[in-house]
């Protein structure tokens, strides 16, 4: 095995990061060929060929036929056409525990280096299921989890350069649309370096009198607490009165959608406080501090729905809780014992808004109690910033690195 990636490893990086970082510059924002086109056509048909060896060593004989395939048709629609790559897709079966996969097709990487669009992208990684979930499992079994942890390995800029750790089906750029998500692949691995290079210099830099246990903890531990940080996430969306996949066209709402996404954090959160897992205190403030800090310092962040979650957060825990403090001689101040408090109200908040059975009613409602905290915004914003948002000017200034994914596998 060690042979065999070490082989597709150096295949990646020396032939298909360098064809699709060229074939990068060729593409416009819906991942069509804007021009050299004669120069994408041989780039996509040699493509193809390396392409096809990858996935035929990772055992995915399918998505080699498949991806051949969608490129020939789109060559035959035109490149200067959307490129659309629903045979692979199709095709593409997510891997096992330690099985290695690849994938390279138009996505979108969400929070990854590029301005918002569709463009080639590729990834070379393991799944790696830590064994200290499976109890956690056992005591909190989830009713239909999809989600797959996996060590990124190599790849192109969208997943080795800034803060892309997810891969869904949707995010393939495919003629029909994508109504169900089969799998939700996570390279959790790259979290040490967004948590310790971005969000923690916001928390230390805004929460002074904070003693950070999370800044003490090991690449490996922060891999295995971030899997049950997402296995926590996850599974409270599936539970409670609107559970997520029972309530998806409801929960698809922006402002229900706010809500939905505190309120399983909370709960995630309050769970840890409770159960005390390993690592729990530092999962904790991993959790506050990527919703409150580094959420809300995304360039476009009126209009980011994850940006919104973060504002909405510290917005209500300085109307309505204890843990945060504006001070006189300090600006601020955090109390996370005083936090669990805080979010055990916000959730029972949330939940009475749940009861309401009718969705458009719930919508309204939610829409309703989301804009206390979060006022309309100028055109094309969802929001502006809201005035308990004070740290705003303060967390944009933080000075952090442009990341550069390095695996140490």
């Amino acid at each position: 095995m060690e042979t065999l990636t070490r082989d597709i490893v150096n295949l990646v990086d020396e032939k298909i990061v360098p064809q699709v970082h060229e074939l990068q510059t060729y593409q416009n924002e819906k991942g069509e060929i804007a021009e050299n086109r004669e120069r994408a056509k041989q780039l996509l048909l040699q493509l193809s060929e390396d392409a096809g060896m990858i996935y035929e060593a990772v055992d995915l004989q399918d998505a080699a036929s498949a991806f051949k395939e969608d490129v020939q048709d789109w060559i035959s629609r035109g490149l200067g056409e959307t490129p659309y790559f629903d045979r692979l897709l199709t095709a593409y079966r997510p891997p096992q525990d330690q099985e290695a996969t690849f994938f390279l097709a138009p996505v979108v990487t969400p929070n990854g280096p590029h301005t918002k669009g569709c463009f080639f992208e590729a990834f070379f990684a393991v799944r790696d299921e830590p064994a200290m979930m499976k109890p956690i499992e056992e005591e909190l079994p989830h009713p239909e989890n999809g989600c797959q942890s996996l060590k990124l390995i190599t790849g192109t800029k969208g997943f080795t350069e800034e803060k892309c750790i997810v891969f869904f089906p949707e995010n393939v750029k495919t003629k029909e649309k994508i109504t169900s998500q089969t799998f939700a692949i996570f390279y959790f691995n790259k979290f040490y370096q967004i948590y310790h290079e971005d969000t923690l210099k916001r928390a230390k830099a805004i929460f002074e009198n904070v003693s950070f246990k999370s800044a003490n903890i090991s690449p490996e531990s922060t891999y295995e607490a971030r899997v049950l940080w997402g296995y926590l996430h996850d599974y409270y969306h599936h539970c409670g009165k609107k559970p997520f996949h029972k309530h998806i066209h409801a929960k698809m709402n922006f402002f229900a959608g706010i809500l939905e996404e505190i309120k399983v954090d909370c709960q995630s959160i309050l769970a840890l406080s409770q159960r005390q897992y390993k690592d729990w205190e530092e999962i904790i403030e991993f959790v506050l501090f990527e919703r409150l800090l580094r959420y809300p310092s995304q360039h476009n962040a009126t209009q980011n729905f994850d940006s919104g979650t973060g504002f909405f957060l510290f917005s209500w825990l300085i109307e309505n809780g204890h843990s945060i403090q504006r001070g006189k001689e300090k600006p601020i101040s955090f109390d996370l014992s005083l936090c669990m408090d805080d979010l055990k109200k916000l959730v029972a908040e949330i939940e009475e808004l749940e009861e309401i059975e009718d969705d458009i009613e719930y919508k309204k409602e939610a829409e309703r109690y989301v804009r206390q905290y979060l006022p309309p915004g100028n055109k094309g914003e969802r929001f502006s910033v809201p005035p308990q948002y004070f740290i705003y000017d303060t967390n944009n200034q933080i000075d952090t690195p442009y990341l550069i994914f390095h695996n140490e596998r």
